[in-house]
């Protein structure tokens, strides 16, 4: 590590401590803002779950440009990126895979049954967000399969205001940012939104594309393709629209589909080899809605989703091998009913009850043509049984096809002792092996030996965890979080080198060859603790400093030997360090990380993942008058060389301007 890395990662440690007296951004968010850790609202401090929350606000004053950015800079998350600008990231939380994490919007799953890979693949504006929560530890009780780490939810702004009445003529606004960079970057992010009385009305564009960086080309020098070098280009479109409508005093209804089209150089996202040459393209159109009725005392919500996506991968198409081409659709429903009773203990008992179903279908070059149904139902209770104890109790019974049915509970509780909350949960949760991970290869013929080959008999994985933790508020602007955590694993799918004699379940394999086989072959415990600290200190009324800080050890071991890397493939330690400054019109914002892991070379295509690396975004801005603001981001400031996933290189120092502007 260079003298400037290590001076910068010196700075970052002192302005921690010299800071421990001043923490405390997230005191509000934690006393007031409203989050659905467990589907019935609550506030963060009586979920009873380390529970962070991204506002709009913030998400425009950090140096980002796609919400897996927005997740790094939080602590518990381990982050693998194969490109920057939300182009593919895996994230798990808490030493997670990047499949066991359930991805939301507005109540409904976005998981894409071919591949958890595409998970982060958000289809909406970043103007269009009106929050996102990350919900920490085991959801699978309240939210259904795959919520093994935790939820990522994002709520777009017009589904939070959708029970909200507006009286008047109609209010009307826009809001947009432009941007142009190096690479021939361009980026482009608007919204608009009308309102009226009981109606509301939105619309969003992104825009997102470069050439890319111009990076040495493997195969060249291994003689088996004629280009020296290659663009790790990249091309992102999404529309939305979103409609919502009061029908009564106590009745509301939801609307928003849309369409997002990617194409980028997939080169090293999934092989180490010289000649991947590939290139990715993902379609999806997607609708969803709900139906409330709230009464006060009683509530209603009926939600119901559709989303289909079709992903094109050319491995290599110059050299005769076909693209393999995919269609996935996943259907959601979901009925839930609330009951707010009188008295009970030392207040009002929340209760719901509720059932949601899934169906998910694919029709697949290589994987097959599937169709399956997959559901449970579930009761949720929040208690106040004493003065200041917080309980929520969940239950689910989980059907799928692939096993017997499953039940899943949960407790979490907070206890509120003043200028500490204290705070613990427990669960059961369970990931149901995904399309490509069943029935990758099985329609190849005659698949040579060396490739991956599905398993249609994989069992869910299972997991039990447990977390502590406490926040503590010595003044009204300063908060102090930790948090420990634990999850043992069993069940957990691999793809393990096994003879093709042995596999009984895919007639498509050569005799007495060696295959990767999906199987349900792993054990794992993960353990670790989480610290977080935030402040934000108004100087005067033009001025303000703030500051947040976190870090996260994270250790996962196996009582029957070396758990392989796709099973722990998460940092040991991370470090995230994020301050703010505001004098007058001008702002400035950085975010930075340092992460330690386990190293990993490919020499055939000369790629390393570094054993630690340290990353720093910068955001300068200036506002011109109240509704306009210039600003400059430079992404990468160290210019640091890394790669999170063996192969695919991250981008070095990245500059780039823009304008932002808002009418009303």
């Amino acid at each position: 590590m260079n003298l400037f890395k290590q001076l910068a990662i010196a700075t970052s440690l002192s302005l921690i401590v010299l800071a421990q007296p001043l923490f405390g951004q997230t005191t509000v968010k934690l006393d007031s803002i409203q989050v659905t850790a467990s589907r019935i609202s609550s506030t963060v401090s009586e979920s009873g779950k380390h529970v962070s929350v991204i506002t709009q606000a913030d998400i425009r004053e950090m140096p980002v440009t796609s919400v897996d950015e927005l997740l790094r800079t939080l602590p518990g998350i381990n982050m693998n990126s194969r490109q920057g600008f939300g182009v593919q990231a895996d994230v798990g939380i808490r030493g997670s895979t990047y499949s066991q994490v359930l991805f939301m919007l507005d109540n409904v799953p976005l998981n894409d049954p071919l591949t958890a890979h595409f998970n982060t693949n958000i289809p909406i504006s970043l103007a269009e967000i009106g929050q996102i929560e990350l919900i920490r530890g085991p959801s699978s009780a309240s939210f259904g399969a795959d919520a093994v780490g935790g939820v990522v939810h994002i709520k777009t702004k017009m589904y939070m205001e959708k029970e909200v009445n507006r009286t008047g003529g109609i209010v009307s606004y826009a809001v947009a940012d432009v941007a142009t960079g190096q690479n021939n970057l361009l980026s482009g992010d608007a919204a608009v939104e009308l309102q009226k009385n009981r109606w509301r009305l939105s619309a969003s564009l992104r825009t997102l594309s470069s050439d890319g960086e111009r990076l040495v080309n493997p195969g060249f020098d291994a003689g088996v393709s004629p280009d020296e070098f290659y663009n790790n280009y990249f091309n992102q479109t999404s529309m939305s629209a979103s409609f919502s409508y009061r029908l009564a005093d106590d009745w509301s209804f939801y609307v928003r589909g849309g369409v997002e089209d990617r194409d980028f150089s997939a080169r090293y996202f999934y092989t180490r080899s010289e000649f991947d040459e590939s290139v990715e393209e993902i379609t999806s159109r997607w609708i969803l809605s709900s139906i409330t009725r709230d009464t006060g005392n009683q509530r209603t919500e009926f939600n119901a989703s559709w989303r289909q996506v079709d992903d094109i991968f050319d491995f290599n198409s110059r050299i005769g091998i076909p693209a393999n081409e995919h269609t996935t659709d996943r259907y959601f429903l979901n009925l839930s009913h609330q009951i707010t009773t009188g008295q009970v203990g030392a207040g009002p008992a929340r209760i719901m009850g509720g059932a949601q179903l899934t169906n998910k279908q694919i029709v697949s070059t290589d994987r097959g043509n599937h169709d399956e149904v997959m559901g449970g139902i579930y009761l949720i209770t929040q208690l106040n049984p004493i003065d200041r104890l917080n309980m929520t109790v969940s239950s689910r019974v989980q059907f799928d096809a692939q096993s017997n049915a499953q039940f899943l509970p949960q407790l979490s509780t907070s206890y509120d002792l003043g200028d500490v909350t204290l705070r613990g949960s427990a669960g059961r949760a369970i990931r149901v092996g995904d399309f490509t991970e069943r029935f990758i290869s099985s329609q190849i013929p005659n698949l040579a030996p060396g490739r991956n080959i599905g398993n249609p008999d994989l069992e869910p994985e299972k997991s039990y965890s447990f977390d502590a933790g406490a926040d503590w508020r010595p003044a009204s602007q300063t908060i102090l979080s930790v948090t420990g955590f634990y999850r043992t694993s069993t069940n957990l799918i691999d793809y393990i080198l096994t003879n093709s004699n042995n596999i009984t379940n895919a007639d498509n394999l050569q005799p007495n060859e060696n295959y990767f086989y999906s199987q349900n072959i792993s054990e794992a415990q993960t353990s670790g603790i989480e610290f977080q600290a935030s402040q934000q200190v108004r100087l005067s009324a033009s001025q303000s400093l703030g500051i947040d800080a976190g870090y996260t050890f994270i250790r996962t071991s196996a009582e029957t030997g070396e758990v392989s890397k796709y099973i722990a493939n998460h940092p040991s330690h991370q470090l995230s360090l994020g301050l703010r400054a505001s004098v007058g019109r001008f702002l400035i914002n950085s975010q930075s990380s340092y992460r330690v892991r386990s190293s990993e070379t490919a020499q055939v295509i000369g790629a390393v993942v570094p054993d630690s690396y340290f990353v720093t975004n910068l955001n300068i801005e200036a506002r011109l008058m109240n509704r306009a603001t210039i600003y400059t981001q430079i992404l990468n400031l160290t210019d640091t060389q890394y790669q999170e996933i063996l192969g695919p290189p991250m981008p070095g120092r990245w500059v780039m301007g823009g304008l932002r502007f808002r009418i009303q």
